[in-house]
């Protein structure tokens, strides 16, 4: 680094004074959201009609996310990147439910972005470099808001058109009071009420994934008259509604056994749309279950598309390992101890040490059935197992490490594609 390069004196005290400053912002966070939303509630109507647990629960958790998002957006200095972030999309699309009007809710990213550069200038104090600190925290405060809206008013506007998109479809407020269990609106929550005494019995949630289009509604109407027509003859009652890019499919049954034709139908839904991702929960009781069996299919809906063949539908049981697997703290070790030799081999030698082990897992540890898979003779899967074991120190003929290979696998396969692994 040449002598112009390095910082000066004054910069350093400057970026110093910066980080201790944003530190105190991020110490005092819960303490600066739970005062935003008493703010929210004196100045703006529609947060005074919310309920106090989504003010509680969402509305100052959305606050404190965010003031811990701008710290680390400023830790390096008081740049604004661009911003496309799925949780200012699920926030928006949340108040859409609840009520809240665009103006209202861009009101108070307002509010908010006030209230904390006001903390930030106080914090940075009134010598030459808090000065300094404090015009420059509010030309990258104004960035930050204005990019933050326009995406906002983005997700808001998408949000709202889905609400809109079939009259017969449960309406999105009661589906997200359903979902998240919480009720998000007066109206959502007597709603729930009178929905809870018929949803006693067994109820199975679908989830239908529809990837985002120039023209998103095609994608999710024709994806609401699917589940419509193959699921509704099957359930004593059936409700279905959209929630951003996916479709919400509530089966209710009558005994519990009709989860054989609801896993075809939804074989159907899947095999009938080639971009659609189609997940299935488990079978649970009653109105309180619906959040549970929702969050398996989504899940399921999640890994499925990149586990498993396209055009069939995935089972929460489907992916149960995977979740297992991904879940697990030693998830790296195994990696380590297990495919990634293999892949680095494969990529140095050309070698193909992953695709006979794959292949001898899919038919299941069966070395005829793997060569023909390869189209290779039954000795090179034998030379490469043995290949397999030298690398990895794990042995494909016992069943302990055969076990470890197929789990590494596994995971290897399951892992977002831009791996390092």
């Amino acid at each position: 680094m040449t002598v112009e390069e390095r910082n000066t004196p004054d910069e350093d005290a400057h970026a110093e004074r910066r980080r201790g400053v944003l530190q105190q912002v991020h110490a005092r966070r819960h303490e600066l959201a739970s005062n935003l939303v008493e703010e929210y509630r004196t100045a703006i109507s529609d947060y005074r009609e919310l309920p106090e647990s989504v003010l509680i629960r969402d509305v100052t958790e959305a606050a404190v996310h965010n003031i811990e998002y701008l710290v680390e957006t400023f830790q390096t200095g008081f740049d604004v990147p661009e911003h496309d972030n799925e949780w200012i999309g699920r926030s928006a699309a949340r108040r859409v439910h609840q009520h809240v009007s665009l103006p209202s809710l861009l009101r108070t990213y307002r509010l908010w972005g006030k209230h904390i550069w006001r903390t930030i200038a106080e914090l940075a104090g009134q010598d030459e470099i808090g000065r300094q600190l404090a015009v420059e925290a509010a030309d990258a405060m104004m960035g930050y808001l204005d990019s933050v809206s326009f995406n906002l008013t983005q997700a808001y506007v998408r949000e709202s058109t889905t609400a809109a998109i079939d009259s017969q479809a449960l309406r999105t407020d009661v589906l997200e009071t359903l979902l998240t269990g919480d009720p998000v609106n007066e109206r959502a929550r007597r709603q729930k009420s009178v929905l809870a005494m018929t949803l006693r019995g067994p109820v199975l949630v679908v989830v239908v994934q529809v990837p985002q289009r120039d023209d998103p509604l095609t994608g999710l109407q024709a994806a609401i008259r699917a589940a419509r027509n193959q699921l509704s003859p099957l359930c004593s009652t059936f409700l279905v509604g959209a929630r951003d890019t996916e479709i919400v499919a509530i089966c209710a049954l009558d005994h519990g056994d009709e989860e054989p034709q609801i896993e075809a139908a939804c074989h159907e839904i899947a095999a009938s749309v080639r971009d659609w991702t189609v997940g299935l929960g488990r079978t649970t009781e009653g109105i309180a279950g619906i959040q549970q069996s929702y969050a398996e299919a989504r899940e399921a809906a999640d890994l499925g598309f990149s586990i498993h063949q396209p055009g069939r539908a995935v089972r929460f049981t489907d992916v149960l390992l995977d979740q297992i697997l991904r879940a697990t703290r030693h998830a790296d070790a195994l990696l380590e101890e297990t495919v990634r030799p293999l892949a680095d081999y494969d990529r140095r030698k050309n070698a193909d040490l992953l695709a006979t082990l794959r292949a001898y897992v899919n038919a299941n540890f069966n070395l005829t059935k793997a060569a023909a898979e390869l189209t290779v003779n039954p000795n090179t899967v034998v030379y490469r197992l043995r290949r397999i074991h030298a690398l990895t120190r794990r042995d494909p003929s016992t069943t302990d490490d055969l076990l470890l290979l197929a789990l590494g696998l596994r995971l290897f396969d399951s892992a977002p594609p831009a791996g390092d692994l």
